[in-house]
């Protein structure tokens, strides 16, 4: 857990990935979690690994996942358009894919940037990669989680579970397979089974919002 927790943002235990738990639900009208500026969320040229689960309650307006700054000079971001899927980095979209959501759902997604390569994987599977050398250097911005960095009708509305940031390691070289349970600061290579992805050790994970 961790930030400031803002608006029509509640823990429901009616929502969860995983069956029997709980999950941040933000209400799509004024809810966001605000982490203040900090080197963490300051990525560079590096590697990373940005991940969560989502279930969208409706697809409509311009929804974020998460976003360093506002559009149109987003520095980093993922919004949820009417069900297409855009990763935003300094100020342009970099990838999309129309129909990627659909509402009532639960999906994992994850961004995994190596070695200059970014690739976004929907329920372990890649829907596309390109080459990225983007430096998202921005350590003076909030990290904002269901919203932009100052809220204006880009409010997420369904439930988010697991968010983990990892900052320097690129957790999936490959398609894998999709978490089963609550994830961790720390893992080992494979932990559900079959293959392509990392072991994770101490210190990469930044942030992880696991309700309780």
């Amino acid at each position: 857990s961790g930030g400031t927790a803002n608006g029509d943002l509640s823990v429901s235990n009616s929502y969860n990935p995983f069956g029997p738990g709980s999950s941040y639900l933000f209400g799509g009208q004024n809810g966001y979690i605000a982490l203040n500026p900090s080197t963490d969320w300051s990525l560079g040229t590096g590697d990373f690994t940005v991940e969560w689960f989502q279930y969208n309650n409706s697809l409509s307006g311009w929804q974020r996942i998460f976003a360093i700054g506002q559009y149109p000079t987003t520095t980093f971001g993922v919004s949820i358009e009417n069900g297409t899927f855009y990763l935003w980095e300094n100020g342009s979209y970099r990838f999309s894919a129309g129909s990627a959501v659909l509402i009532s759902n639960w999906y994992h997604f994850a961004i995994s940037r190596i070695a200059g390569t970014t690739t976004i994987y929907k329920n372990g599977v890649s829907i596309g990669s390109y080459s990225d050398s983007n430096n998202l250097s921005d350590a003076s911005t909030n990290l904002t989680i269901g919203s932009e960095t100052s809220p204006s009708g880009t409010f997420f509305n369904g439930a988010i579970s697991n968010f983990r940031w990892t900052k320097g390691l690129g957790i999936y070289t490959g398609n894998f397979t999709v978490p089963t349970s609550i994830l961790t600061d720390t893992a080992t290579a494979n932990p559900y089974g079959g293959s392509n992805t990392e072991a994770i050790p101490s210190g990469y994970v930044k942030y992880l919002i696991i309700p309780s």
